[in-house]
């Protein structure tokens, strides 16, 4: 049975890689990112679309009226930027892309599934949700609130029939990791597979590479004793 699924943040990293996937298994596709797809003017409907824009909300909008409801969203958007000392300039785009956007996605598709009894949400997070990164608090910040907002929404629709599952990835070698130091990154095709099996198992939550999660949960408490003393 072929499905309908809506990416946004799909023209490069985990969101290509899922979206390749999708389509190899029969599935219809309907992506949205700020840049052209790689697939092509030949491949699936594409629309380039800055999510963190006023307009991103009515661009939802007429596609859903377009398309109906989807199956499925995967929200892939993600940004990162150093913070450099006085310039706090871009901080607040980072929470507008990584987490503000994806409110207001899960809000358009909602009503939608609510009618229909069923939907899946699934949103990329990341392990840096459990840490304090002075170096880029926008991001980690940013995926705190995000992660912490879809568990809360997957105990608050699944009665509903529609699921919501977070996934916290570790360092995935795409050009969004910035640390020098990057252990035990996996590939997007890597990530791409555990996407796609949330699609059919349908978690509250996923966190991979496990042993990375511990390692950074770690760093939380050595830091949350830092706190307590400073």
């Amino acid at each position: 049975m072929q499905h309908t699924y809506l990416l946004i943040g799909n023209s490069d990293g985990i969101g290509a890689a899922v979206t390749r996937a999708l389509l190899a298994q029969g599935d219809r596709v309907v992506g949205i990112s700020r840049s052209p797809s790689p697939l092509g003017p030949n491949g699936p409907r594409h629309i380039v679309q800055d999510i963190a824009a006023p307009e991103y909300p009515q661009i939802l909008k007429n596609l859903l009226a377009e398309e109906g409801p989807f199956d499925a969203c995967i929200y892939c958007a993600a940004i990162g930027s150093r913070l450099t000392l006085p310039d706090l300039s871009k901080e607040a785009r980072v929470v507008e892309v990584n987490f503000t956007s994806m409110v207001r996605t899960l809000a358009a598709l909602a009503p939608g599934w609510l009618e229909k009894g069923q939907g899946h949400f699934i949103g990329l997070s990341s392990l840096a949700d459990d840490f304090y990164n002075a170096d880029s608090p926008s991001y980690t910040a940013s995926k705190a609130g995000f992660s912490n907002y879809l568990v809360a929404m997957a105990f608050k629709l699944r009665s509903h029939g529609i699921y919501v599952t977070n996934i916290r990835f570790g360092f995935v070698d795409t050009k969004l990791p910035k640390a020098s130091w990057k252990p035990l990154m996996m590939t997007a095709d890597q990530a791409s597979a555990h996407v796609i099996q949330c699609l059919k198992s349908k978690p509250v939550q996923l966190s991979v590479p496990k042993l990375a999660g511990l390692a950074i949960h770690s760093i939380r408490w050595i830091q949350s004793m830092r706190i307590w003393w400073f």
